[in-house]
């Protein structure tokens, strides 16, 4: 099983609430998840549902984003007790523990070395986690991005405070862990999350690049993505460039006059399809990942693509109306939503639009099958595939092709 396997775990397995699945062969780890998947879709999908390895099951993630924690005791201490500032991710079942970090087995490769630039710089420097319960500290969480093709690493500090000893990082980051950039990221609320209310770049080029290969039986391409500390980007790459390949390939077939990529993010699906349409439409409701997509756009050349700032609900009905629910034949729309689905509401705009084609990227199983039954009253699903994202933990993407009827 590569770098490590069954008998050589994480330190953290049991701890960490990130992997379930670590004790069990990868082959069982998939046998599983076809069976699950067999399960769950018995009644609705009559296909086999082929599940694709991950092409890396260690260290496959490209981003984790851990937290700075006061220190937790089970019982409360002395008065005056000091807590110490934790790095980590939370105990599994209890939001309120961090454990101190050691490796991530499937998060980016050399953490450690990346932890011995981290401590010191505290220890010299006196920096200690935010706690909520006295106001002090400044320190909230830590995000760092590794691509995959191109290596290039992004760290992230989210802090309370701008004016640290950067400089001290910096020099300890180029002995242990060189990154192309340090950002910091102003955070004045409470709760502990990777998402800053702004970033500030504090060393380095403003972004680093990850490149998408695509091979088809016709043509072998590939498109270069620009990241920045917000950007959303499948977080196994090279997983994901098998779903695209598919994905690829399913629209070469259907020939779609227009494509609707909804919930589209930085608009990765949508450059990735450019060549094989008239125009794209990418709508997303975050307006930096738009900002993203219109980079990566010119980045790649690609002028095909319009971008629209809107919820996915209130663009389809806009588009209802302007069309008096006629769109234009071989029209494909392309669904990616979170991990509630795609909601009651847009959901009955779908089936009110009824496009000629959908496909339909899920990352929650169950949210697919309950909207499932009402997308077969109107579609047939041509084809299935589901991919292992997520090795050890009980995630997987599901992808599918549905044809009106």
């Amino acid at each position: 099983m590569s770098e490590h396997d069954i008998n050589n775990l994480c330190p953290h397995f049991g701890i960490c609430g990130g992997c379930e699945f670590q004790n069990i062969s990868y082959e069982e780890q998939l046998k599983k998840k076809t069976e699950d998947l067999s399960q769950l879709f018995k009644n609705l999908i009559s296909l086999p549902i082929l599940v694709c390895p991950s092409p890396e099951i260690w260290h496959y993630r490209n981003k984790i984003d851990p937290v700075f924690s006061p220190e937790y005791f089970e019982n409360p201490p002395p008065p005056g007790t000091k807590r110490k500032t934790v790095l980590g991710f939370k105990r599994h079942r209890k939001w309120y523990d961090t454990f101190q970090l050691e490796d991530c087995f499937i998060g980016p490769s050399g953490l450690p070395d990346l932890l011995s630039a981290i401590h010191p710089w505290l220890r010299e420097n006196s920096y200690v986690a935010y706690d909520r319960r006295t106001g002090q500290g400044v320190l909230h969480a830590l995000l760092l991005r590794q691509t995959k093709r191109t290596g290039e690493r992004m760290l992230g500090i989210l802090t309370r405070q701008l004016d640290l000893n950067w400089d001290s990082l910096i020099n300890l980051l180029e002995q242990y862990f060189p990154c192309k950039n340090l950002y910091a990221g102003l955070y004045t609320r409470t709760a502990e999350v990777s998402q800053a209310e702004e970033w500030h770049l504090i060393y380095g080029k403003p972004y680093i690049y990850e490149k998408v290969l695509i091979r088809s039986s016709k043509t072998t391409f590939e498109r270069t993505y620009q990241i920045s500390p917000a950007s959303f980007f499948q977080t196994n790459a090279l997983s994901a460039e098998n779903m695209f390949t598919q994905i690829y390939h399913w629209v070469s077939e259907i020939q779609p006059l227009h494509i609707y990529d909804l919930y589209s993010g930085m608009g990765t699906i949508a450059l990735i399809l450019s060549n094989l349409t008239e125009k794209i439409y990418s709508v997303e409701c975050i307006p930096a990942a738009i900002e993203d997509g219109k980079n990566n756009a010119v980045l790649n050349q690609i002028s095909n693509v319009q971008f629209y700032n809107s919820t996915v609900r209130k663009f389809l009905s806009e588009k209802i109306n302007e069309s008096d629910n006629l769109l234009p034949t071989n029209t494909l729309a392309i669904v990616d939503p979170p991990r509630e689905g795609l909601t009651t509401g847009v959901l009955k705009k779908l089936i009110q639009w009824l496009p000629n084609h959908i496909i339909y990227v899920s990352c929650n199983t169950k949210s697919l099958a309950r909207e499932l039954p009402i997308l077969l009253e109107y579609y047939t699903c041509q084809d299935c595939k589901a991919y292992d994202l997520f090795p050890h933990t009980h995630h997987i993407e599901t992808l599918l092709w549905l044809s009106k009827r």
